[in-house]
């Protein structure tokens, strides 16, 4: 990782090229994978002009374990009930303290395992997502207790990637007939996007026979995110008083 670091920091960067940051959201598979099966989204990306912000697989383990916190949560009121023959209510021994406790102890372990590895490779000041954080911006909007895909997270992550500027434009990718995606994207979201002016989102499905109107509206899309971008960096150069020459 060190290695690995030290020929990072030789690539040079023209800071004065403003790239759209666009979030990479949908079906876990097809936003994580980068081939065949979404279209190479992440290379066509970067074509035009814009810089990826990807999900990682550390951030799905991360809303696993939130799942499994906020059903003890939930089950220890209903303990009574709860008449499942793995439910509390049948196991009288069960401690739910202790589950609460072990599921925060693996949260931080995770944490702390993803940051010995980020800090060797330069990434100082990345942050993996506040779980509780994400469920609470999605709850207006989506319940917590719909569990298809990934859930809430779509709608929590559209969300803060407007109100915190986290990414210029959101990308929703999932492959043909994914119906938890496809719900959230093409449902939810559109009151999303109504709700929070300025939100830049594009939801695309992958099919057989589909490329070229994927690209076409990714690139839609882009083209209105570069736009953005480029008013951004204006803006910036005015408050800090200088040129782009300078």
């Amino acid at each position: 990782l060190y290695k690995a670091r030290k020929v990072m920091e030789t690539v040079k960067v023209d800071r004065t090229r403003p790239r759209p940051k666009v979030s990479i959201i949908g079906e876990f598979w097809a936003m994580t994978t980068e081939g065949d099966g979404n279209y190479f989204l992440q290379k066509f990306l970067e074509t035009e002009g814009c810089e990826n912000d990807i999900q990682l697989t550390t951030a799905w383990i991360l809303y696993n374990i939130w799942e499994i916190d906020r059903d003890t949560r939930e089950r220890r009121e209903l303990r009574a009930d709860d008449a499942d023959q793995r439910g509390l209510h049948e196991m009288k021994d069960f401690d739910v303290a202790r589950r609460l406790a072990t599921l925060r102890l693996a949260e931080w372990g995770l944490r702390l395992g993803f940051q010995a590895f980020a800090l060797p490779m330069g990434l100082y000041d990345y942050h993996l997502p506040d779980m509780d954080l994400v469920a609470e911006v999605a709850r207006p909007f989506y319940s917590d207790d719909l569990r298809g895909g990934e859930g809430h997270m779509e709608v929590g992550k559209l969300i803060l990637n407007t109100v915190m500027s986290k990414a210029h434009m959101t990308v929703s990718v999932k492959p043909f007939g994914c119906m938890p995606s496809s719900g959230v994207s093409d449902g939810v979201q559109s009151l999303i996007t109504s709700r929070f002016p300025g939100t830049i989102f594009c939801a695309v499905e992958t099919s057989g026979d589909g490329a070229t109107n994927f690209y076409s509206r990714v690139q839609m899309y882009t083209f209105k995110a570069r736009q953005v971008a480029d008013a951004e960096y204006q803006t910036t150069l005015a408050e800090c008083g200088v040129t782009d020459a300078q």
